[in-house]
């Protein structure tokens, strides 16, 4: 047996809650490193299976220029 419905007036909405700014940190500075040249054909690997330029920059903590003159150098 199914049982009765509730009327829809019993049921309490909550207000909605008042979203709280999220305060971000500054960036800290790093230095940029030069990409080993052992490490050009894994870096060039990563930008041919889709990751950006500026994602492998953030991964070997380097600059776009630097990935950007790795993809462009001769093999």
């Amino acid at each position: 047996m199914i049982p009765p419905l509730a009327p829809m007036t019993s049921a309490k909405v909550e207000p909605a809650v008042e979203p709280r700014q999220i305060r971000r940190k500054a960036a800290i500075k790093r230095e940029a490193r030069e990409i080993p040249v052992s490490q050009f054909g894994r870096v060039r690997a990563l930008t041919k299976y889709g990751m950006t330029q500026a994602q492998v920059a953030d991964l070997y903590e380097a600059t776009i220029d630097e990935i950007d003159r790795v993809i462009r150098s001769p093999s």
